[in-house]
């Protein structure tokens, strides 16, 4: 019995902890130690919630100007879109009156060559089928040329021109 008793005490020493074994000194550096750590755990937290808010309120003006951003895009669009009608309505104005001169400068053309074709014809240098034309004001090579169903070379061919440029009163051969 006495045998067993030698095992038993050191059994309870141990089963009743290390507590029993610290001296109040290391009681209180062990405290000391669980508070430091605590006010350390509690300091973190804080700048972790300073943080989520600062991280909040960025995300929140973040979106404020994402929502303007949007507003400023449709507007944008709405613009572009206004825009866009104006300039289709104005390319279909600017083809409808350059039909309407084309039109015109034929007729002019047509008019003109049917009362000067009697005339003497031009001291430029011509063969071949064609007739002449009298320039006026406005005409232009590629007009004529166009008027005539024959191309600019062709007229400048004809009448040895060296650039596309006439004068009002020029008389030219244009070749069929």
């Amino acid at each position: 019995m006495k045998k067993s008793f030698l095992f038993v005490v050191p059994a309870l020493a141990v089963l009743t902890g290390c507590e029993t074994l610290q001296t109040p000194q290391q009681r209180r550096a062990v405290q000391a130690r669980e508070q430091a750590a605590a006010r350390q755990t509690e300091e973190r937290m804080y700048r972790m919630q300073g943080t989520v808010e600062a991280v909040e309120m960025e995300n929140a003006r973040l979106m404020k100007e994402l929502q303007s951003l949007r507003s400023q895009v449709n507007a944008m669009n709405g613009q572009i879109s206004s825009l866009n009608s104006k300039m289709n309505a104005l390319d279909a104005r600017q083809k409808k009156e350059m039909a309407n001169l084309i039109q015109e400068v034929k007729a002019l053309l047509r008019k003109t060559a049917a009362s000067h074709s009697s005339s003497s014809s031009s001291s430029s240098v011509h063969r071949g089928p064609g007739r002449e034309h009298i320039v006026e004001s406005g005409h232009t090579l590629s007009a004529i040329a166009q008027a005539y169903g024959t191309t600019v070379k062709a007229i400048k061919q004809a009448n040895n021109l060296k650039s596309d440029q006439i004068r009002v009163g020029q008389k030219l051969f244009i070749p069929e």
